[in-house]
Parts: C-alpha cells; sequence; structure tokens
C-alpha cells in the first residue's frame, strides 16, 4: 500500500506540481474502562482503538499550499471499521480555507482539551461547552462518516489569529436545516495563549474563552462556557511534567440557566473532578485517570497508546 501511495506521489510531483505527498500516520490505544454508570452491563470493559490518518498535500509554483485529510477508525465493539468523509484546504502562511468534514472556528481556536484526562478522556467532562447532558454541539471533524460541510477562513498574522466558519450539517440542508455560524480569535505571549469565541447554533448560543501555558514544569488552563438556553462552566486544569511522567487534574463546575436545563438539576451535582497520569516508554504512552462526572457517576481506566 506505501509503495502505491508513494508511486502516485511521485507521478502527481512530475505533473507540474512544485511538491505533492502523501502520507500515512495513525495511532492504536488499548486497555480497560471502568464506569459505575446505574444500567451499565459490566462495569468494566475492553478498550481498543485503530486510526489510520490519509493526509495529502502540496504546493502551487507559486508558493499555495493545498491538502486534505481522510480518516479509517475502528473502535471497540466495531463489526466493521468506519472512514470519514474527506476536508480539502488551500492557502499560504497568512490565509487557508478548509473545506468538508473539519472543526468550525471555536474548536480551531479556543483551548477546550488542556485537562483531559486518563486513556480515553473518560467522558471529557474537562471540557467547558460539554455542560451536563449538552456536550459536543460545537461543529467538529468526525473520525467516521459524513459530519457535514463546514467551510472555515483562517487568518494569522504573527502571533494573532482570527477563525471564521459556517456549515449546513448535511449536503443541501433544507431551508431551517441546523446550522453553525462561528467566529473565534486567539493571541499567543510567550508559552501562553488565550482565545476567546462565539457560534450560533440556530437555536441557542455560544460563548468561550480559554486561557492556556506553562509555568516551568507546570501547565496551567482556565475555561469558560455559556450555552444560551442550557446553562454556563468553568474549568480549571492543571498538569506537572517530572522525567517520563506527567500528571493532570481538573476542576469544574455548572451553573444551570434553570433547574434541570443541563440534565443536572437537584439530583445531580454542579462540580466534576478528575486525576490521571502519563508515563512514556520510549514508542508508547502507559496512560490512567479516574474522573467523577456531574451524574455522580466515577470512572476510570488503565492502558496504553500508540503513535506511528
Amino acid at each position: 500500500m506505501k509503495k502505491v501511495l508513494l508511486a502516485t506521489s511521485a507521478l502527481i510531483a512530475t505533473a507540474g506540481m512544485a511538491s505533492a505527498d502523501v502520507n500515512l500516520s495513525g495511532g492504536a490505544r488499548l486497555g480497560l474502562v471502568y464506569s459505575s454508570a446505574t444500567g451499565t452491563a459490566d462495569a468494566i470493559r475492553f478498550e481498543k482503538r485503530f486510526t489510520i490518518n490519509v493526509d495529502g498535500s502540496g504546493e502551487t509554483d507559486g508558493g499555495l499550499s493545498f491538502g486534505g485529510r481522510i480518516r479509517l477508525r475502528s473502535d471497540e465493539g466495531d463489526a466493521a471499521g468506519g472512514i470519514s468523509s474527506a476536508n480539502v484546504y488551500i492557502g499560504n502562511d497568512t490565509w487557508r480555507v478548509t473545506v468538508g468534514n473539519t472543526d468550525g472556528a471555536m474548536l480551531n481556536r479556543v483551548g477546550y482539551f488542556q485537562g483531559s484526562v486518563g486513556l480515553t478522556g473518560l467522558g471529557y467532562r474537562n471540557v467547558s461547552f460539554n455542560i451536563g447532558t449538552s456536550s459536543w454541539g460545537l461543529a467538529s471533524f468526525s473520525s467516521r462518516g459524513n459530519a457535514g460541510q463546514v467551510i472555515r477562513l483562517d487568518f494569522n498574522v504573527g502571533d494573532f489569529g482570527v477563525s471564521l466558519s459556517t456549515d449546513n450539517r448535511g449536503n443541501f440542508a433544507a431551508a431551517g436545516a441546523p446550522h453553525e455560524d462561528s467566529i473565534a480569535v486567539s493571541y499567543n505571549f510567550g508559552d501562553w495563549n488565550v482565545a476567546a469565541g462565539y457560534a450560533n447554533e440556530g437555536v441557542a448560543d455560544i460563548w468561550s474563552l480559554s486561557a492556556v501555558g506553562k509555568i516551568g514544569d507546570f501547565g496551567l488552563g482556565l475555561g469558560y462556557s455559556d450555552r444560551s438556553t442550557v446553562g454556563s462552566k468553568v474549568t480549571l486544569e492543571g498538569s506537572y511534567s517530572f522525567g517520563s511522567t506527567n500528571v493532570t487534574a481538573f476542576v469544574a463546575d455548572t451553573s444551570e440557566k434553570t433547574l434541570g436545563s443541563a440534565g443536572i438539576g437537584a439530583a445531580g451535582s454542579n462540580t466534576e473532578y478528575g486525576i490521571g497520569f502519563t508515563h512514556s516508554l520510549g514508542g508508547a504512552t502507559l496512560a490512567g485517570g479516574i474522573v467523577r462526572d456531574f451524574a455522580k457517576n466515577t470512572s476510570a481506566d488503565f492502558g496504553v497508546r500508540f503513535k506511528f
């Protein structure tokens, strides 16, 4: 397969392009996951995932870069693997247009995922826009299937960047179909990045802020999101690296717009927290963590992940 790809790349390169490449990359993980959630048939399950990214890239004689990505993925319990729809892009060092299965402006700029713990992320309760039962609502790259047609424009000038995006969540969507229009900005200074974004999702508005950085071996992150019809969530993350080991922890607090609007209510908990570690094995990474979520459920995992 690699020989075919390399041969194809060579043929393209001789067709008048300044350069063109097709590259393979990916990763895998395996381990165990525990959940105390009511109704879970088995409290402990096996975890496995295998991912291949296929990236094409090139450059015109005039200096414009272009390319695209598709992803192949198989997860635990899959009868067959899935293939994502593609994205394609064109641009240069200052601007880029990306179309297809890709992140919207908010996910492209705002620092949401600092503080993620464990082998699997354990529900990603550290992500500020995952407010109670209202989760993963923002336009994002899907590792399988067709996530819709996003078009995103990115500008970068020095340490400042801005992204704008829109999508229709499907091809030739009918009038009134849900879509997301968003804008986000970011600024880097030293080891720190600050970002802010706004998205209109048709039925709701969402605002997000983040500040992420390092002080020596310590990492810090602060996040905030407000979804107009659901609630708001603030997250605080910290990490410490020593040798080949990193320890990460987070705490998050949710405020509902009205009682139960985020699926929490009197029976749940506004506070979520977790802690996890990674340890480099040289070519592989040992990882594990434990999280308590808004529904007062505890989840934990442990295993190893690889990149290739």
